[in-house]
């Protein structure tokens, strides 16, 4: 069973437009099959904001990679046993909230690269990423995974955005998305998406990512909005959770409901 082919890397540097769903709740794969058969073009698990344990992160990457669907993981931080462990699960890639400086980026893409570009700890056939690979010599698997593992960093600090140039010309960057909530709250205007201060500031990011040919995202889900951001460049959208389209269908449903049977 293959992981980590490729094929997220080949979109990531065409600038393909990819639209992310995440799992933030369940526990079943079927929540990984949902996204693939609807659609999405990769999958987010998400490990920052969730109790999502260990366990479960790898039988969902395992789903993912059976269906053929990329597949990233957002680690809780970017320690070395944090990043490595669901790594050596063979995603296609990781990403890395909270960054704050030029120096923690160039940590990250340490940690992730295998040597001579880094320091990763290398499992050959002991784990996901070396055992269901078939690579003919454990050469192939570091010259494969520092060539197609997909790093994305969070842009979602006021740290990081007054460091555009610093952050993003760190090589080995591939995709930076903006995190509404954090840099609003940075920013000191929670919530306050549609600002123009808040526009500009992802104005500025987007000019950074193309300065840099880095792939700007954005957590956005509102297609209106998600038009108007894909029109001045952005290229990754993470769209949707597994919770909050449960809690949507069944909202929307009960008030389809009621309004026919007045109970």
């Amino acid at each position: 069973m293959k992981g980590c082919t490729g094929a997220l890397r080949k979109r990531v540097d065409r600038k393909d437009v990819l639209i992310v769903g995440a799992i933030m709740d369940s526990r079943s794969g079927a929540a990984v099959e949902m996204f693939h058969e609807t659609g999405y073009d990769v999958l987010l698990i998400d490990r920052e904001h969730t109790a999502l344990n260990s366990e479960t992160i790898l039988e969902h990457i395992r789903m993912a990679r059976a269906l053929d669907l990329p597949c990233m993981v957002r680690v809780a931080d970017s320690s070395y046993h944090e990043l490595c462990r669901f790594l050596d699960q063979a995603p296609d890639g990781v990403f890395v909230p909270r960054i704050r400086s030029r120096a923690d980026v160039e940590a990250v893409v340490k940690t992730v690269k295998y040597p001579p570009l880094g320091l990763r700890g290398l499992g050959g056939s002991t784990c996901p990423a070396g055992r269901y690979m078939g690579w003919p010599h454990v050469s192939d698997q570091v010259e494969a995974l520092n060539r197609d593992v997909v790093l994305g960093i969070q842009i979602e600090t006021a740290e990081a955005l007054a460091d555009l140039d610093g952050i993003l010309s760190v090589p080995g960057v591939d995709i930076a998305v903006v995190g509404n909530d954090d840099l609003s709250l940075g920013m000191g205007i929670v919530g306050q998406l549609d600002s123009p201060a808040y526009i500009q500031a992802v104005m500025k990011i987007i000019a950074a990512c193309k300065k840099y040919n880095v792939l700007p995202g954005i957590a956005c889900g509102d297609p209106p909005k998600m038009k108007f951001w894909m029109e001045h460049g952005m290229r990754m959208f993470w769209s949707a959770a597994d919770v909050c389209a449960m809690w949507a269908g069944v909202r929307d449903q009960m008030k389809a409901i009621r309004a026919v049977i007045k109970v």
